[in-house]
């Protein structure tokens, strides 16, 4: 259902220390228009569509329909050498369905 590296646990408690006591890291659609729709992470308060699934000690919210339609989400954070692309460091999440979004 959700798989994710110990890297990626380590970089989203950072992320999760940023917001309030309630807070969760959600699994949501992002994009589109142009681009093809992708997943995302924000940091969020978990609603009543939603389930949710402890990693660790980082608590995920997502919504019920999306996982149920991905059926498995898995979440690396890769890590890019400086210096490249204008200075970027080409590190990030990288959030992969078991099935692309194409709605």
């Amino acid at each position: 259902m959700l798989e994710i590296s110990n890297e990626a646990i380590g970089q989203l408690a950072e992320l999760l220390s940023q917001g309030g006591s309630d807070s969760a890291i959600r699994i949501a659609v992002m994009g589109g228009g142009n681009d093809s729709p992708g997943l995302g992470l924000i940091v969020d308060e978990a609603q009543d569509s939603d389930i949710s699934i402890q990693k660790g000690a980082i608590p995920f919210i997502i919504d019920r329909s999306l996982i149920e339609y991905c059926q498995t989400i898995t979440i690396r954070f890769t890590t890019g050498s400086g210096g490249t692309c204008g200075g970027s460091s080409g590190s990030g999440f990288l959030i992969t369905p078991g099935k692309p979004i194409n709605f």
